[in-house]
Formats: C-alpha cells, sequence, structure tokens
C-alpha cells in the first residue's frame, strides 16, 4: 500500500468514526481529530513499516496476527489462540483488513474506537455536560494524552482500560464473565489479578461491613495485596517447574521501593537499567508531556490515604486489584508504566469520586 492510500484511509476512517460521534460530546471528535494527524505523522515520518518498531515491537506481531486472520492462515496449536493471537484485539482488525483496510491502521482504528467507547462510558457515568468538566474527567481516567498516545499506535492498551473499567462498574454477573474471559486473552495475569481482588474485597467488606477506612487500613489492603501478588508469582513460577521462592516476600530496600514507586509513576526510577530501553532523560520528557502518567497514580494514592472515608468498594478493588498486580509484575523486567495502563481509568474515577465527596462535605459545612 502506498503512502497516499493510507493516509486517504485514515482521512476516511476519522471522518466515519467523527460522524458517529457527533450527537457526543466535542472532546471525542477533538480525540479523533487528533488520532487522524498523528497517525498520518507518524507514517510518514517513519514509513508504513518502519512506524511498527516505534516504542515497541509488539506492534509487528499484532501485525503478523492480523495479516494470518485476513488470510485465513489459521494455526491448530491451542497456545496460538489463547496466548499469542490476543484475538480480542486482532480479531476485528482482521475483519477490516477483509475490507480493505492497511493492517496497522485497521489496528489503530481498534484501538482508537476503544478509546471513544471508554470516554462516552466515563463521561455519562460521570454525567457531566460542561466541556470543561468533561476536559477534566478525560485527563484524570487518562484519556486524553495517554489514552490518544496508545491509539495511535497499534497495542492493545486502549482495550484492557476500557474491558478492566466496565468490569469494574458493571453489575451483571454475565457480563463480568465475559469481560473476564476477554481479559484472559488479552493479559493472563491482569485477569487474575482482578479475579483475586474481587474476592479479597468480598471478604475484606464483609469482614468490616459498616466501618469506615482508615490510612493503616488502606496501607495494609495495599501492602496485602502486593504480598498476595509474590506469592501468586512464586507459585506460578513453581508450576513451570522452578523451585517455591518467595522472591517479591523479601522485602528488601530495593523491592520495596521499586513496588512504591508504581504508585506515584515513577517506576522507571527503580527498574533495573538493563530492562529500560529508552534514556532517563526521554522518560522524563515522557513523563511531562503525558503528565497524566504521575498525576494519577500519585493523586489516587494520595485520596486512599488521605482521605481514607471517603472509599468506595470500587475504590478498594482498585487498590487491591492494582496491588496484587504489582506483586506480580514488579518481580519480572516488564514493569514499566505502559504495564499499569489499565488500571489508570479507575484511578482516575476514584480520584473524581473523591474531589466529589470532599466538595460535598465543605459545602455542607459552610452551609451549616
Amino acid at each position: 500500500m502506498t503512502e497516499q492510500m493510507y493516509v486517504l484511509q485514515t482521512l476516511l476512517i476519522a471522518g466515519a468514526l467523527f460522524g458517529l460521534c457527533w450527537r457526543e460530546s466535542v472532546l471525542l471528535r477533538v480525540q479523533t481529530l487528533i488520532w487522524s494527524i498523528g497517525v498520518i505523522v507518524l507514517g510518514a515520518r517513519f514509513g508504513l513499516t518502519e512506524q511498527l518498531n516505534f516504542y515497541s515491537n509488539d506492534q509487528g506481531h499484532y501485525v503478523s496476527i492480523v495479516q494470518q486472520l485476513s488470510n485465513f492462515e489459521i494455526s491448530s496449536e491451542l497456545n496460538w489462540w489463547l496466548q499469542r493471537s490476543k484475538l480480542p484485539f486482532t480479531l476485528p482488525a482482521s475483519l477490516l483488513a477483509l475490507l480493505g483496510v492497511n493492517e496497522t491502521l485497521a489496528l489503530k482504528t481498534v484501538s482508537l474506537g476503544c478509546l471513544l467507547l471508554l470516554s462516552r462510558m466515563l463521561l455519562k457515568h460521570r454525567l457531566t455536560r460542561s466541556v470543561g468538566t468533561s476536559a477534566r474527567v478525560i485527563y484524570l481516567t487518562a484519556c486524553g494524552g495517554i489514552g490518544i498516545f496508545y491509539s495511535i499506535l497499534a497495542l492493545r492498551e486502549t482495550m484492557m482500560m476500557l474491558v478492566l473499567t466496565k468490569f469494574v462498574l458493571t453489575k451483571s454477573p454475565v457480563t463480568r464473565i465475559l469481560l473476564f474471559g476477554i481479559l484472559m486473552l488479552l493479559r493472563p495475569h491482569l485477569a487474575a489479578s482482578v479475579l483475586i481482588a474481587v474476592f479479597l474485597i468480598s471478604f475484606w467488606d464483609n469482614l468490616r461491613q459498616n466501618r469506615r477506612e482508615t490510612p493503616l487500613s488502606m496501607f495494609g489492603l495495599g501492602t496485602a495485596g502486593v504480598a498476595v501478588g509474590s506469592v501468586l508469582y512464586a507459585v506460578g513460577i513453581w508450576l513451570e517447574g522452578s523451585n517455591f521462592e518467595l522472591t517479591g516476600s523479601r522485602w528488601g530496600v530495593s523491592s520495596i521501593t521499586r513496588v512504591a514507586s508504581n504508585y506515584v509513576g515513577l517506576q522507571f526510577l527503580t527498574a533495573r537499567s538493563e530492562t529500560v530501553e529508552f534514556s532517563i532523560q526521554a522518560l522524563l520528557v515522557l513523563r511531562v508531556a503525558l503528565s497524566e502518567t504521575i498525576v494519577i497514580p500519585t493523586l489516587f494514592s494520595l485520596c486512599l490515604l488521605i482521605r481514607p472515608e471517603f472509599a468506595t468498594t470500587r475504590s478498594r478493588l482498585t487498590l487491591v486489584a492494582f496491588s496484587v498486580y504489582l506483586g506480580l509484575v514488579t518481580n519480572t523486567d516488564f514493569n514499566s508504566f505502559r504495564q499499569n495502563i489499565p488500571f489508570m481509568a479507575m484511578m482516575g474515577l476514584v480520584i473524581l469520586h473523591h474531589s466529589r465527596r470532599h466538595r460535598s462535605r465543605e459545602y455542607a459545612e459552610t452551609s451549616s
């Protein structure tokens, strides 16, 4: 495919999505516009093939899967279907590819579609009307810079954000089972962390009943989640044939700082140098450009520690799921902000909930 045809397809897709979002918030149309510009610029700067090596080589893998699916080159290996294919992400893209859309662009389109659906769901959940308030919601739920950046890439992060957020917000057991299955196909250890958190929080809520949370109880929940995640990691390694060793539970200074850095978005400062692909300077620039990477996890942590009495079951579920997840990934070489992105939207909702409760309390105190 020529670059001119790639640009034309991008504009046509953006135009179609722009029309579909016409009756929705103007911010969804802004997201689509920025996406189209970013996709065109990235393709022009690096070329249609070389752009797949920009930021992550996972993009090339997903493109190859889409090519296999669109050419009906179906693998008979179960591992391919359950782990390598990332079917919830690549299958919709393969359908677009069958219609003639460039495989890379098809994946980017699916990623943008997930971002738009997530943004729409969050805005309706918060019942926002003004553009200013909507922009605040979009920013604090990582649907702004972070979401647009990853939707420009052929990566599955926005889909995981959408699925995990819907899983936490929905009350339907059937929907939760379906969403859990999708998470398992997209990232198994993320799905396992969420499932374990659901059971832990159910036990916790029954244990404490109507008691208010305290800073100590929230800290304890987070610590317990990390400990459980470390045990799960050790069990997983043991099942693969290695010796059972609770590496993450040694709780040395290095382990503690590595876990703690994730709660403020600075995990790259504590990661082993050989596992970091970019320079510290480049990562700091990226944090400045995408300030949500630090703002969201930091505000989330502060809200739960400073105003724990405002915590809801969803707040606790988000905290414990994230903590269990950290207990797993901080024992690997894959601990990065990108790995934590699925939790950002729910963290943002916790921040917004605490902010609303705080304003309501201040209003009540002023009025009395």
